[in-house]
């Protein structure tokens, strides 16, 4: 009876997925005018598909772990209680916010803490100690930025603290799988690049809000420039990879020329075959990347199982529980999406995927729809920071990216990595009510793009105006 349980509960867990995509989509055509939708009603069935999610995954759990039943069930409720409080707080607050995005990440959240579940009890209980850190952000942040003053003075405190972070992790820094990224004190660890991670977007967008000409890019670029090298020289070259990007789309999209970006892909090329020849270890990532049934039992074991896990159980998966994640090596972190895809199916991975492009979507909205070129390009940045990491390390588990070891945002086991992830999603939704973007249930007419601050003249020049 058990068996056949788990049989329905995959095609459940689609329908769950294709419910929950189908209300989100609908909620970002209804903005755009293309449909006529009610979106209070929508992101509820959101919530429900969450919660019906997290009770079909935690009945397997309980049912198939005799050793643990009662700890299994009481985490299950805890965290499902978690999942329901969290939602409905956060609409009910943030009325102004884009519930889409908060669903979403709710969403990744509980679909990380079944597969933790399902994999270890003891990171599942520390990854619910972050999330609910996490949730605390979201509540708090935005109100405590109100009260801050002007963001955008501050550039040279972004620039100095996160190359001081950097230097101190290359001086003090511990080694884990090969990049020289952490910091420990004591019995707490965590990563400082994760940290500059925010602190680079700030730099950038407070150095660059005003539309600079070449000159006044040479500052940016040289801080930029910095902090990159420091990530390459602690061998994190997944996270060097991510600011470049970030740098790139900023910059991008403060100047409008095209130039600028084409030059900094051809940099970034040349960058990435000199990293090649002078670093062993992405020598050995780039041709397992190339060729890992060479050495599949060595140094390719690792992809290997990964596209076995992704491609061995076709669109519908294996069945919860039913699969063979504790094969892959450092399956928490680096390949939870093939342990997703193994067990969940192919299907609920592309799920998985367009619940990223959703919240990339809400992410584009409140750059689009800012009141300033600050505001902006703050949004932009931490939305280019979230796609591009999950761009990295979803194409690594599935061999269409070298693998960089980066983690998947709000799903991989990784304190620091969670908490920074709902940071920037606090910041976005502090963009949305800061300047009135998303109300529930408005017309479509109603969303035109505020118009971009100017910044007030000097008395002196109003009386040179006035004067002239």
């Amino acid at each position: 009876m058990f068996e056949i349980f788990i049989l329905l509960a995959k095609y459940l867990f689609i329908i769950y997925m294709c419910l929950f995509l189908l209300c989100g989509f609908c909620i970002n055509l209804s903005k755009e005018g293309a449909v006529n939708a009610k979106e209070s009603f929508l992101a509820a069935v959101q919530r429900i598909m969450i919660m019906l999610f997290h009770i079909t995954a935690f009945i397997i759990l309980v049912i198939d772990n005799d050793e643990q039943r009662m700890v299994t069930l009481l985490f299950g409720l805890i965290s499902l209680l978690y999942v329901m409080l969290g939602c409905i707080l956060l609409e009910k607050i943030y009325k102004k916010s884009s519930p889409v995005m908060y669903n979403g990440v709710f969403f990744l959240a509980d679909i990380g803490l079944v597969m933790l579940t399902r994999l270890d009890n003891s990171l599942a209980s520390k990854q619910f100690i972050w999330c609910l850190l996490g949730f605390a952000v979201l509540i708090l942040l935005p109100p405590v930025l109100n009260m801050l003053p002007r963001l955008d003075k501050f550039k040279v405190v972004y620039a100095a603290v996160g190359i001081l972070l950097l230097m101190c992790t290359l001086v003090f820094g511990s080694s884990v799988y090969g990049s020289t990224n952490w910091i420990k004190i004591g019995p707490i660890a965590f990563q400082p690049s994760e940290v500059v991670k925010l602190l680079f977007v700030f730099f950038l967008a407070s150095a660059l809000s005003q539309k600079p000409d070449l000159r006044q890019l040479i500052v940016p670029t040289i801080v930029s420039g910095v902090i990159i090298l420091c990530l390459v020289g602690q061998k994190d070259l997944g996270s060097a990879l991510i600011f470049s990007m970030t740098f790139l789309v900023v910059v991008y999209i403060a100047t409008s020329n095209i130039l600028y970006l084409i030059g900094g892909f051809a940099c970034g090329s040349l960058a990435a075959v000199a990293a090649y020849f002078l670093f062993p270890h992405v020598q050995t990532r780039v041709d397992i990347w190339l060729d890992p049934w060479s050495d599949i039992e060595g140094s390719g074991y690792q992809i290997a199982q990964s596209l076995f896990a992704v491609g061995s159980y076709g669109l519908f998966g294996s069945g919860f529980t039913r699969g063979y994640a504790d094969y892959i090596p450092v399956v928490e972190r680096d390949f939870i999406f093939s342990a997703i895809c193994e067990e969940f199916g192919v299907l609920f991975g592309i799920g998985v995927i367009l619940v990223f492009v959703m919240i990339f979507l809400e992410g584009v909205r409140a750059a689009l729809y800012s009141r300033s070129r600050y505001l902006t390009l703050l949004s932009a940045g931490l939305t280019a920071l979230i796609t591009f990491q999950t761009f990295l390390i979803i194409g690594g588990d599935i061999k269409f990216v070298p693998l960089t070891g980066v983690t998947l945002p709000f799903v991989s086991y990784g304190g620091t990595s969670i908490a920074i992830s709902f940071v920037i999603v606090a910041i976005i939704q502090w963009v949305y009510m800061r300047n009135d973007i998303y109300k529930q249930d408005k017309t479509p007419e109603e969303y035109t793009p505020h118009p971009v601050e100017e910044p007030i003249p000097s008395r002196r020049r109003r009386r040179r105006r006035s004067m002239e």
